[in-house]
């Protein structure tokens, strides 16, 4: 049985876990990052997290698969650009190499936990699929004939950076009206307060009476995804307004991502997903209204299984499936 160590490095939060080839969690542990444009810290932090799963483990650790945030350079293990750590074609495996002394495999979190979904949750036995995380952003990680989708510049998958028709909020990408402005936890929870503060200029009395505003203690700027879908449940019209357009826009951008990749199977993930049936029954009937049939026809279209563990699971799955092919290539 062979064990590596999955990564998934996070702008706070770093987690990992000493793992078997079944996606079997041996070890966890977890370490702050919390570090802006100092290299040298960030790596000591992620070898000191290695160090102690190596420590803590009865088995032979043969390699670390990780997942980093921002645009990455797989085959150099360069990150290209890392807006959480400041960092721009910095050089991650060489130095990180001489700290552990293991080898290393390198990828965008979006990809590796696109890869956890595929290998060992809802998307196992599938060779084109699109992962879909749903979180304060939007993105999605291609898989196509049993392979990674990268770009060029390794920014393949970034439809919530698309412009959906009719949007204007400006997005942290510098443009304005991208798709994750609403379709996001964040863009949900904006979409939501937007509403509720408009109606209580219009109707204080109505808007006081809102489950929303019961949820939110008051205090609209503190609105959240998950206080959307909680009011949404209870049949508050405000949160339903504002999760129906949500809704859209995530169908939306779902069937231009069908249309393209003709995917068997579309997972949708993140921390929005937890709403389960709530958003999936909205979101399909949106990409009913937009894909094109013949199309969407073969393409199922589920909740991911795996949740907060898809990053580490899918870091493990790239040193696991990079090993058994001998090079840095992933192919499942």
């Amino acid at each position: 049985m062979r064990h590596v160590i999955g990564l998934d490095v996070g702008g706070t939060t770093m987690k990992g876990a000493v793992m078997d080839e079944n996606g079997r969690i041996l070890i966890r542990a977890t370490k702050e990052t919390k570090v802006h444009n100092n290299l040298p810290l960030l790596l000591e932090r992620m070898a000191a997290l290695i160090g102690e799963l190596r420590a803590k483990s009865l088995v032979h650790i043969e390699s670390v698969g990780i997942g980093f945030p921002g645009p990455f350079d797989a085959e150099n293990g360069i990150s290209v650009h890392s807006p959480n750590f400041h960092l721009h074609q910095a050089d991650l495996r060489t130095p990180l190499a001489k700290l552990v002394e293991l080898p290393l495999f390198f990828d965008n979190d979006l990809r590796t936990a696109t890869l956890g979904e595929a290998v060992f949750g809802a998307g196992r036995g599938i060779s084109h699929l699109v992962f879909v995380p749903l979180g304060t952003g939007v993105g999605a990680g291609i898989i196509n004939e049993g392979k990674l989708v990268r770009g060029v510049s390794g920014f393949a998958g970034e439809i919530g950076h698309v412009r959906f028709p009719g949007l204007t909020a400006p997005c942290n990408c510098g443009k304005m009206g991208c798709v994750e402005t609403v379709a996001s936890a964040t863009g949900i929870a904006r979409v939501a307060r937007e509403r509720l503060d408009k109606e209580l200029n219009a109707n204080p009395l109505g808007a006081k009476a809102s489950q929303l505003f019961t949820l939110c203690d008051g205090d609209i700027t503190k609105i959240t995804a998950e206080q959307v879908a909680t009011a949404v449940g209870k049949g508050d019209p405000l949160a339903i307004e504002a999760w129906n357009e949500a809704c859209e826009v995530i169908g939306w951008a779902l069937s231009v991502l069908i249309n393209v990749c003709n995917p068997q199977l579309l997972v949708m993930g993140g921390g929005v997903c937890r709403a389960g049936e709530l958003l999936l029954a909205p979101v399909q009937a949106s990409i009913g209204r937009y894909a094109m049939d013949v199309v969407h026809e073969k393409t199922r279209i589920v909740l991911a299984e795996l949740g907060a563990d898809a990053g580490i699971l899918g870091a493990g799955a790239l040193a696991l499936l990079a090993m058994n092919e001998g090079s840095k290539t992933v192919k499942m």
